[in-house]
């Protein structure tokens, strides 16, 4: 497939409650990208591309050692005890001690004034008795507090019942929580619903980083959450533009990293096509660096391929290489903070279906190559430490 042709996945859930499992969009690369096609690693190419990219040798001596967790979505949340239970006793079985976590104020306040915290609490307790590290990703505005104009043209969140909504979480969870990452993806319309505006984005920021601080004075506070997107005027932002707008109007009090969503396949996250976000990190990180934020860390909360049968899958063999290629990679930079995979269990058994086809396991617990190859990988990096 060319590179005009070659599309980036947008993972993420959806804003109210009835939206929260919606498809994420796709992200097409663009026609006039000046990368040779040449230069795209095939599926048949991308496992061999782990050990170019990484010699044992030169592993030992220049890398550190990265945090990996998984991002699992909204689905963690609904499943009966035994699967939540089995899903993070499979974590652990790798070496895997990290998690995201979505806490969706639409769920929790579907009613205006009524906060029904059983769902988190349920799964923030069997992540509490394995020692599993919570990252929460807060977000998704219940129906309720969305605002329409004369035109019936979505607003910006409603600042002040989501500063609110924080604060509570924050409070309630200080003890098992230990980092929190302010929206899912708000440079996609799909998930910040207006159009999606770095300065509205940075209101909500100062808006709710003092709340999580007052209520968890402890808390790591993580912006951005970035997707895939190029500029799109009244659709998407790309992670660049709207970092830049970010930094314009957040005091760097208000925060402790950036993070985003690096996703590169069909490619290696080593590659240098123009709209691999892996790849884009760089830019990013120049970026922070001429806003005076050399000390933050860059955070990326969601990572992964599918398998399976549609246009975009990738073979089962080149998920596993793609995975341990950007755990590596994240190691080979110093600026990285943890990486958090998506997923550890497929959504669903459509094979044709990109989202039912992310995780390491199938739906029925088989597991596919990436799934031991992740448990080589942190039993190695184990070692190393």
């Amino acid at each position: 497939m060319g590179v005009a042709a070659m599309c980036v996945a947008l993972l993420a859930y959806g804003t109210t409650t009835a939206q929260a499992d919606a498809a994420p969009a796709t992200l097409v690369a663009p026609a006039r990208s000046t990368t040779p096609a040449a230069a795209t690693p095939t599926t048949a190419t991308t496992a061999a591309a782990v050990s170019r990219t990484a010699p044992a040798s030169r592993a030992r001596s220049a890398v550190k050692r990265v945090p990996v967790g998984f991002s699992p979505g909204f689905s963690i949340q609904e499943e009966s005890l035994e699967d939540l239970r089995r899903d993070l006793d499979q974590m652990r079985a790798i070496g895997v001690t990290r998690i995201r976590l979505d806490l969706s104020w639409a769920r929790v306040e579907g009613v205006r004034g009524r906060y029904d915290w059983s769902q988190s609490d349920r799964v923030l307790a069997e992540t509490r008795r394995r020692g599993i590290r919570v990252l929460a990703v807060i977000g998704y505005q219940p129906d309720w507090a969305q605002r329409y104009d004369s035109a019936g043209r979505p607003q910006p969140v409603d600042r002040a019942g989501f500063a609110r909504f924080a604060g509570a979480a924050a409070a309630r969870y200080r003890t098992q929580v230990g980092a929190w990452e302010i929206w899912n993806e708000p440079n996609l319309q799909r998930f910040w619903i207006a159009p999606p505006n770095a300065a509205q984005y940075a209101a909500l920021v100062n808006a709710v980083a003092p709340r999580l601080r007052a209520g968890d004075p402890g808390a790591r506070v993580l912006v951005g959450s970035m997707s895939p997107a190029n500029d799109v005027a009244g659709e998407t932002v790309s992670p660049m533009t709207f970092l830049r707008g970010v930094y314009a109007r957040v005091p760097l009090r208000n925060f402790d990293a950036v993070s985003v969503h690096p996703y590169s396949f069909p490619a290696m996250p080593t590659g240098f096509e123009e709209w691999n976000t892996f790849f884009r990190m760089r830019q990013l990180r120049q970026i922070m660096a001429a806003n005076g934020d050399a000390r933050s860390k860059i955070w990326l909360t969601e990572y992964g391929a599918p398998t399976g049968t549609s246009d975009e899958a990738v073979g089962e063999q080149d998920q596993a290489a793609m995975l341990v290629s950007g755990i590596r990679e994240a190691r080979r930079r110093g600026y990285t903070g943890p990486i958090y995979l998506y997923s550890l269990r497929d959504a669903g058994t459509d094979a044709g279906d990109r989202e039912d086809n992310f995780g390491v396991l199938t739906h029925d617990r088989h597991a596919k190559p990436a799934y031991a190859a992740l448990r080589r990988e942190l039993s190695r990096d184990r070692a190393r430490s």
